[in-house]
């Protein structure tokens, strides 16, 4: 079976099987892929969709039964309050970073700020970010990571380990997941907090020079003619 098949007229697509639908996964094309397998090997007659975007979610929201499930995956589009009274069974989220760092490029305020240990996050997703209950939390050492990217790169092998652990509730039709007890702390991350780390206003010495470098890849001048809409991350930046 052709796991992703071209659905043109809501510019996504999804799994080889008609709407209505029992799940959505909102991420990048790879993870969702990864994700809806799993939850297809664990009941073979689920009806996944595959969202990328708002846009895709908001058409897709029209197409599912009263029961489905959202479920967010490292993630940085913040979905709409109005949408998720239509995901009767829930709209979760994988957030790449513990309950300590919200928001977006968790990855790279921790390593800014040498956190020595770091995680990954299951909660429920509202219509502020990261700011549902928690449901399940893994943690992990992170204080040999010198680098964002490297901690984002191990982060999202814990985050698809915290996923195996839950999928198969996940894939259960009508079960609800518990909170776990943890709590949101932290400020939340976001682009902007993080183009001001980069953008050098004044004199940094060496080591605040390499602190933001190893956490925030680049470093901008005013002179370099810096616009913080063009910087991109290629793989922190997640928020929902």
């Amino acid at each position: 079976m052709t796991d992703f098949t071209v659905h043109a007229d809501i510019g996504t697509d999804r799994f080889g099987l008609p709407a209505p639908y029992d799940i959505v996964i909102l991420s990048r094309y790879r993870p969702a892929l990864q994700c809806g397998r799993m939850l297809r090997s664990m009941d073979p007659t689920l009806k996944i969709a595959w969202a990328r975007d708002v846009r895709a979610l908001e058409a897709l929201s029209r197409r599912v039964v009263s029961d489905a499930k959202l479920i967010g995956f490292s993630t940085s589009v913040i979905v709409p309050g109005r949408l998720l009274p239509r995901f009767g069974g829930g709209a979760f989220n994988f957030h790449p970073g513990p309950p300590e760092f919200p928001g977006n490029h968790p990855s790279a305020f921790a390593v800014y700020a040498d956190a020595p240990q770091f995680g990954v996050t299951f909660h429920r997703m509202i219509e502020a970010v990261d700011a549902g209950e928690i449901l399940d939390c893994h943690r992990f050492p992170a204080a040999s990571y010198r680098t964002a990217q490297e901690l984002a790169a191990e982060t999202f092998a814990r985050l698809v380990d915290l996923f195996t652990a839950n999928a198969r509730n996940l894939a259960r039709r009508g079960f609800t997941p518990q909170g776990c007890g943890e709590i949101w702390s932290g400020k939340k991350g976001t682009t902007a907090r993080a183009n001001a780390m980069r953008l050098l206003t004044g004199p940094l010495d060496d080591t605040e020079l390499d602190r933001r470098i190893r956490s925030f890849q680049w470093i901008f001048s005013p002179a370099d003619g810096y616009r913080p809409s063009t910087v991109q991350d290629s793989s922190d930046s997640s928020s929902s």
